[in-house]
């Protein structure tokens, strides 16, 4: 028999078995591969997060229930734990009121809004990892981001705030406001008072020294006072940290004593008619006709903490509307006070626009801060307002452009800026609502919106900070501000009133003891960060109450796509 012949059938299985051999070591090897890939993908580009807890509401949210107010319609989400209650884990009991935002309707139905919206965690997040694994400038964390590192306190669990205070400057939390002044624009004997402060607080944290810490000297503040600037935040940061107080597009039902509404000081003689959404004007004499916000004190609080202890006024708002005038010659004021200066906005027909500051309604003879001159507005066509007072800064805008605004410059007209020593002073402020007067001709106002700025402050009756030397308002205070190294950043909660941040830090983990007084209390070390959060990939999940299936009705699995949100 020829070889050939022989050898065949053994050749014909060899060349049947090998390929497939081959393909199973092929499926292997991708799968190792992209096992791997993910691996790198997780631990150094991109991570997912759940969000735990409301410190960062309403920015991000944790475990929430989200439901309507019973009274004026609005949605709103409130945490499912008592951030208050002094017990570890206690969840939102039967009678516990979540408070609408809105109209301050105190909202009972909390047991069924749970079972039907919330989801079973908090918002899934999206981490960007990779640029802080370079080391290059233009990559390092910036203040607004909203970060994600370690708890200092323990080195494991994963906290997320936001950036607020960089390596190399004196920081300090005033008045809801973030001030810094860079350590290289410091007096040596400044500089020097403050490393010595930062030493005797690593001795207090020792048991090295006794007592209360040292208070800052008042010849630091006082330079401090010179030198430290308002830190302003970024556009697409302050965009997210606009929080409603009034939409009158959904008025309270009830109309109790202690909820919303606007009215006019002149009564059934007032040009003004606010009994429905579409507010309207018409002049009735020669006096300015007010139309004021009333039943509603401007504060610092979240709809998400269930019982919440009161919280500082806020002035840094934000009135926005759409204005539509009747004619030619419609003119109206809009009036905002911060710290008892009154500022106004004025709108005419004709096209003149301007800032005045008086504690009176202005008159011909106010002096102007800032103005000028556009299009005249055209009769029956609508025009977006809004008139802000934020981070010391005036600004009027008209379909979302800014036409005249104050100024950072002291020589300048409109001129507006920060008094630091009669911040320090200062112990209370009041609370304050819009207002608007109407001085001429006739217009529509609609889609008129309240809102307040972010509200960081200090507490002096928090019990968080168990140091019995430390301040007793927390890290970076008024009368405490911190001096962070090149290597410390600054983090706090936009959940101010539920948030245990930077202020508030009075442990050190085990991971970060043995640097001793390389890290300081109230600080994140840089290689503590993880990445910047920049996308909400999975929000509050609806439940299918009709599955038949035991424990799968009980899970959001369904995610509320118009809630995928990029985060600012």
């Amino acid at each position: 028999m020829p070889m050939s012949e022989a050898m065949s059938p053994a050749t014909a299985v060899e060349t049947t078995e090998m390929p497939a051999r081959e393909g199973i070591k092929e499926t292997l090897e991708s799968i190792v591969v992209a096992l791997i890939l993910a691996f790198v993908f997780r631990a150094f580009i991109v991570e997912a997060f759940v969000i735990p807890t409301g410190s960062m509401a309403p920015t991000l949210y944790g475990a929430h229930g989200t439901l309507l107010c019973e009274d004026c319609g609005i949605e709103f989400a409130y945490g499912l734990k008592d951030p208050n209650d002094t017990r570890r884990n206690v969840p939102v009991r039967a009678t516990s009121r979540a408070v609408c935002p809105n109209c301050n309707h105190p909202n009972t139905a909390l047991q069924s809004n749970d079972e039907q919206r919330n989801p079973e965690k908090g918002d899934r997040i999206l981490v960007l990892k990779w640029p802080f694994s370079f080391g290059w400038d233009a990559l390092e964390p910036a203040r607004w981001d909203v970060i994600v590192f370690k708890d200092p306190a323990d080195g494991t669990t994963n906290f997320i705030k936001r950036l607020v205070g960089l390596p190399n400057e004196v920081l300090m939390v005033a008045d809801g406001d973030i001030y810094a002044a860079p350590t290289d624009e410091l007096s040596p004997e400044t500089l020097a008072e403050l490393e010595k402060l930062q030493k005797e607080k690593y001795d207090h944290r020792s048991g090295i020294r006794r007592g209360r810490l040292r208070p800052v000297p008042h010849k630091v503040l006082a330079e401090l006072d010179k030198k430290m600037s308002i830190r302003r935040k970024t556009d697409e940061a302050q965009r997210a940290l606009w929080s409603p107080v009034y939409d009158h597009d959904h008025p309270p039902r009830s109309l109790d004593a202690y909820q919303p509404r606007w009215i006019a000081s002149g009564g059934d003689a007032s040009g003004w008619d606010a009994s429905s959404p579409r507010i309207r004007f018409a002049d009735q004499g020669d006096q300015p006709d007010e139309l004021k916000l009333t039943g509603k004190e401007i504060r610092a609080t979240c709809a998400y903490n269930i019982h919440s202890r009161p919280a500082p006024p806020v002035s840094d708002l934000r009135v926005r509307f759409v204005w539509t005038p009747a004619g030619t010659d419609a003119a109206t004021l809009i009036r905002l006070e911060k710290l008892d200066r009154t500022f106004w906005a004025r709108i005419a027909a004709g096209g003149n626009v301007s800032l005045l500051e008086s504690p009176e309604p202005p008159t011909d003879t106010t002096p102007t801060m800032a103005s000028a001159r556009l299009a005249p507005f055209t009769r029956g066509q609508p025009a977006e307002v809004s008139f802000e007072i934020v981070d010391y800064r005036l600004a009027l805008r008209i379909d979302a452009e800014v036409v005249v605004a104050s100024s950072d410059d002291p020589a300048a007209t409109a001129y507006y800026g920060p008094n630091l020593p009669a911040l320090r002073r200062r112990r209370q402020v009041r609370a304050v609502t819009p207002r608007f007067f109407g001085e001429s001709g006739a217009f529509e106002i609609t889609h008129l919106v309240v809102e307040r700025d972010e509200h960081y402050y200090h507490d002096a009756r928090t019990r968080a900070l168990g140091l019995p030397w430390a301040p007793q308002a927390g890290w970076a205070s008024a009368e405490s501000p911190i001096l962070l190294r090149g290597h410390e950043f600054f983090m706090l909660g936009d959940n101010t009133a539920a948030s245990k941040d930077s202020r508030l830090w009075d442990q050190v983990g085990p991971h970060l003891v043995e640097r001793g007084d390389e890290f300081q209390l109230g600080t994140v070390p840089r290689d503590q960060l993880i990445g910047k959060a920049f996308f909400v990939y999975w929000p509050s999940g609806h439940r299918l109450d009709w599955l038949p299936i035991p424990g799968l009705k009980d899970v959001g699995i369904i995610p509320d796509v118009g809630r995928m949100r990029w985060i600012r």
